[in-house]
């Protein structure tokens, strides 16, 4: 009796993807990768036109479908200050209004902290759909430093890096769940491209 072994092989990693943040709103549109995450192979992705402005933040940054059937996606809110932040239970209170026939008691909300980010992870239910979304944002204090080093080169670029960020996953609720391992990943994969500076190089010119 002979006996052959083969070494088991290894799941092979989703691969990163980058996503560029906002354009300014000018006619020349220019933006430069500020975000990555490991997407699916098989997730379609839907990138802005390239002669269509997204500095309107009700444009999503990105948007993904699974099967033609669950939307993912990505949005992004510059701010020039932290009073000017969102802060998370106000997006999740959105959320909640957006999803008709949801019983309060049966949405999900929890704490969430990762890559520099913090925020609250959202689950609701309304009338055949199911809503799978977070809203991040950076630690104040990288905020703070994002904002003393900016200058005339990089300003509009870090801008976007300390912008407040939302996931939201939308679509049936069987499909949803049967990829929500998938969601976990892409979400909890998300991360900023670019390293938030010491304090010691906020005068470190940053390009995208």
């Amino acid at each position: 009796l002979i006996l052959v072994g083969c070494q088991q092989k290894q799941p092979v990693q989703n691969p990163w993807q980058e996503i560029a943040g906002r354009d300014l709103g000018h006619s020349l549109i220019i933006r430069h990768p500020v975000y990555r995450a490991r997407v699916p192979y098989h997730w379609k992705r839907v990138d802005p036109l390239p002669s269509v402005s997204n500095a309107d933040t009700t444009k999503p940054l990105v948007e993904f479908w699974i099967d033609d059937q669950v939307s993912v996606n990505v949005h992004n809110f510059p701010s020039d200050s932290l009073e000017e932040r969102i802060p998370p239970a106000a997006q999740v209170a959105r959320w909640r209004k957006q999803l008709v026939g949801l019983n309060p008691k049966e949405a999900v909300v929890k704490p969430i902290s990762r890559a520099g980010f913090a925020g609250l992870f959202f689950e609701g239910q309304g009338h055949d759909v199911l809503v799978m979304a977070w809203s991040l944002q950076l630690d104040a204090e990288h905020y703070r430093v994002l904002l003393k080093g900016e200058n005339r080169e990089n300003g509009d670029f870090l801008k976007q890096m300390r912008a407040d960020v939302t996931i939201k996953v939308v679509g049936p609720p069987d499909v949803v769940e049967s990829y929500q391992d998938e969601l976990m990943d892409f979400a909890g994969s998300f991360e900023l491209i670019q390293e938030i500076p010491d304090q010691r190089y906020l005068t470190r010119k940053f390009t995208g």
